[in-house]
């Protein structure tokens, strides 16, 4: 059951969470779609929901970089988005549920990703594998400049569970990193004291592109900044 605080501003989606609390039968239960969000959707097409949530993330996510998450309210998210307040409704629960799914979205990474680093090791070297990941990285950083630049913004304002999930997620990138750095220990090609610090180094690196872009973008490529910390990296920790 909703408890709701409304305004006669916000009459047309109080009256769709009305709408839909009051309609929860056996035919029609309130559902958890997707294999990690977790958020409740009325509809029980899972493509459907995964589609229209893309939307929602997409154009959510430019008005909350350019206005802020407080600062935004749905009836803006709908006229951006172009669905009524109403229809978001059917497929979030609400404006937060919205805030964790353009964070999640961020920080989460395919099943296999560590799995394929791990196998990558066993035909490289880790030199070669963390050469591939910096690059990999940082290009992923280049193209969801506005998402990362967000998530380090208005991650505080999730609930802890949610920002428990999210700082879990997050920490994977760094485990990944730390998996080369360890393997090259291993094999006597870096010398490492503090291999998740170091980690931890590389993956904040990848997001200053995002972050410090205002000052980055006038003074260098994409191409130049992955080579110049490449190098630096590298410089610091290989034996050779």
């Amino acid at each position: 059951m909703f408890v709701l605080h409304c305004s006669s501003t916000f009459t047309s989606s109080c009256t769709a969470l009305q709408y839909y609390s009051q309609h929860d039968t056996e035919n029609n239960k309130l559902r958890r779609t997707g294999k990690r969000d977790g958020i409740r959707t009325y509809s029980n097409d899972t493509d459907l929901v995964d589609s229209k949530r893309k939307e929602i993330i997409n154009e959510s996510t430019k008005v909350f970089v350019k206005k802020g998450y407080h600062q935004t309210n749905m009836r803006e998210l709908s006229s951006a988005i172009g669905m009524s307040v109403g229809s978001i409704y059917h497929y979030v629960g609400s404006k937060q549920d919205i805030l964790y799914l353009i964070i999640n979205e961020a920080v989460i990474r395919p099943d296999d990703w560590i799995s394929n680093i791990v196998s990558n090791l066993e035909t490289s070297t880790a030199t070669k594998v963390l050469k591939e990941f910096i690059r990999s990285y940082f290009t992923s950083i280049d193209q969801a400049q506005n998402t990362t630049l967000f998530t380090y913004q208005e991650t505080k304002n999730l609930d802890r569970k949610s920002q428990k999930s999210i700082m879990d997620a997050a920490a994977k990138d760094v485990e990944a990193c730390a998996i080369i750095l360890r393997k090259g220990v291993e094999n006597g090609e870096f010398k490492i004291d503090n291999a998740l610090l170091t980690a931890h180094n590389v993956i904040v690196l990848g997001h200053m592109w995002s972050v410090r872009r205002w000052y980055l973008s006038n003074i260098c490529s994409l191409e130049d900044y992955i080579k110049e910390q490449t190098a630096l990296t590298l410089n610091r920790i290989s034996t050779k």
